[in-house]
């Protein structure tokens, strides 16, 4: 005897059988290697609307608001030293064919300024081989800099990561809530702009760090961004004075007094003040999980 389902049953077992599909995403075009990166507050991941104690000088307990960064010249180093350049495949949102937005916020709980959907690895292609380390510069490069970002081509087009014309793209947005302030902030980019749209712009300090990863098989690892440590030598709590700080974090600008080890973790020179450390703190190679 042959049962039939009743009718009203069907719209039911349609939405039941929503959670059975199968919603892998697909499999990387062959060639291709994909770069993984793990945003990690100490050994905590990074996700909005989580607290994480213990946070720079004062052990503050922070939240996230933003977290996102431009890369580019992306290369594989091999064990002799040898940089094979990274190709990055464009998808038309986060990659161009030179530059990718690494984007670890999912426009939750505090995390208002950005957007739901996020991007945590690298697809590209590099010729085959066994490779031990991984260079890339932070931030957008000189030539696309200053672009017009609502007309510029993805992925800087990205609405909260533009500054104006002279200033250019926020190379890096890293927002934090802390005990003491509502934002305090990580805004990086090229400084001391001069210029105008005609005759294009000039910037004193590029600001681009160059980062290398030393024990970086992309096959067997992930790539780590520890906010502890960018926050390491920073009072997170301590409020703008509104004379010698006029903002709680870091802007890039002359001046400002969290700026140096706040580049410093980035194993940068702060403008015309000596470099703090002999290399960045903030990256460094992990295990590669599921």
């Amino acid at each position: 005897m042959r049962h039939r389902t009743p009718t009203t049953l069907l719209p039911l077992l349609a939405l039941m059988g929503c959670g059975d599909v199968d919603d892998t995403a697909p499999a990387d075009p062959p060639g291709t290697t994909r770069i993984e990166f793990r945003a990690m507050v100490g050994d905590l991941p990074f996700r909005c609307g989580q607290r994480y104690p213990g946070i720079g000088t004062s052990g503050s307990s922070v939240e996230g608001v933003d977290f996102r960064l431009y890369v580019h010249d992306v290369q594989l180093v091999r064990a002799d030293g040898t940089r094979v350049p990274f190709q990055l495949v464009p998808d038309g949102r986060f990659q161009s064919g030179s530059i990718a937005l690494l984007d670890f916020e999912d426009g939750s709980a505090a995390c208002e300024t950005g957007s739901p959907e996020t991007h945590t690895s690298l697809l590209g292609r590099a010729p085959a081989g066994a490779y031990t380390g991984i260079a890339f510069k932070l931030g957008v490069p000189q030539a696309q800099n200053h672009l017009n970002a609502p007309s510029a081509p993805a992925p800087l087009n990205i609405p909260g990561l533009w500054w104006s014309w002279s200033g250019g793209y926020k190379f890096a947005r890293i927002d934090m809530r802390s005990t003491g302030n509502r934002f305090y902030y990580f805004h990086l980019g090229a400084t001391t702009c001069l210029g105008s749209v005609a005759m294009g712009f000039s910037c004193a300090y590029g600001n681009r760090p160059e980062i290398v990863v030393n024990g970086m098989d992309p096959t067997r690892n992930a790539i780590r961004l520890d906010l502890r440590s960018l926050y390491a030598g920073v009072d997170v709590d301590r409020r703008p004075d509104g004379m010698t700080d006029n903002i709680a974090g870091c802007m890039a600008f002359a001046g400002d007094p969290e700026c140096p080890a706040m580049f410093g973790a980035l194993g940068m020179a702060f403008t015309d003040r000596p470099q703090m450390g002999t290399a960045q703190t903030m990256f460094s190679a992990m295990p590669r999980t599921p």
